[in-house]
């Protein structure tokens, strides 16, 4: 977790994530969160021809997606509710690419081709919610495109037991922690077709997660109280390169973040 102190969970609610945020975009992405190369930005362009879509970002961070996208013809929005975030993204220039400080409630006002929100919906307090405002603002035969963490693989399993039975904060500032089988039920409710699958391979169950658990469970462990012996750690770590990694565990459902497409 990098030094930063880690959030109680139980007692965050996503309006108090604010000061957070823009922590984060000051101190800067990369030194607080696992770098898996802009993955979700690069499969989600994949998904789709953009141009000339209507498109908004919702939690478009530092603008990274908003801009790839405008270079590929969509005309974009995005919005943040993260100052530090807008202030950064408006360093990205284009003719059909719009920036503004908003949030869902105040920041939905047209309707679009595609609505985007990539890794924000666990940080929201009622996803369902949200995504039923997502629909309202949706043209006919328009899409919904979420990515969100993903917790059915080796990573979210070691991760998840932390969690529940000892109430470790083994994420900064996620409310939920969610699989497909959310986003199934959900598509249900919703009554949308959802195409999903999941990405970042390496980071559920592979040498990314080895990077990362060498610096995450030291620090969940000390926010946590726990017991935080420095041999016991590597043990376990070396465990795993020696019994989890070697398997194939690419089943559809066991890459770290999921990608959803409601339609």
């Amino acid at each position: 977790m990098d030094g930063l102190e880690a959030t109680n969970l139980k007692q965050n609610k996503n309006h108090l994530l604010k000061k957070y945020y823009n922590s984060v975009y000051l101190k800067g992405e990369k030194k607080v969160y696992t770098d898996t190369g802009n993955s979700e930005v690069k499969e989600t362009v994949k998904q789709f021809n953009w141009k000339n879509k209507k498109v908004l970002d919702v939690g478009c961070g530092t603008g990274l997606f908003c801009y790839t996208v405008a270079k590929k013809g969509a005309i974009v929005t995005g919005i943040d509710y993260s100052e530090e975030s807008i202030n950064i993204a408006k360093n990205y220039k284009h003719k059909n690419l719009f920036f503004k400080n908003a949030d869902i409630y105040n920041g939905l006002d047209s309707k679009y081709d595609i609505i985007v929100s990539l890794g924000t919906l666990e940080h929201m307090d009622n996803p369902l919610k949200i995504l039923r405002i997502f629909k309202k603002h949706l043209k006919k035969n328009g899409k919904i495109v979420i990515t969100s963490p993903n917790w059915t693989n080796p990573r979210g399993y070691f991760l998840m037991v932390l969690l529940t039975l000892f109430d470790a904060p083994i994420t900064l500032a996620d409310l939920h922690y969610l699989t497909p089988v959310d986003f199934l039920n959900w598509a249900k409710k919703l009554n949308m077709k959802l195409k999903w699958e999941t990405i970042d391979k390496s980071w559920a169950h592979g040498e990314i997660l080895i990077k990362d658990f060498e610096r995450r469970i030291p620090n969940v462990l000390r926010d946590a109280g726990l017991p935080n012996d420095k041999e016991k750690i590597k043990k376990f770590i070396t465990w795993i390169k020696k019994n989890v990694l070697v398997f194939d565990n690419s089943l559809p459902h066991s890459g770290a973040n999921g990608l959803y497409i409601f339609s």
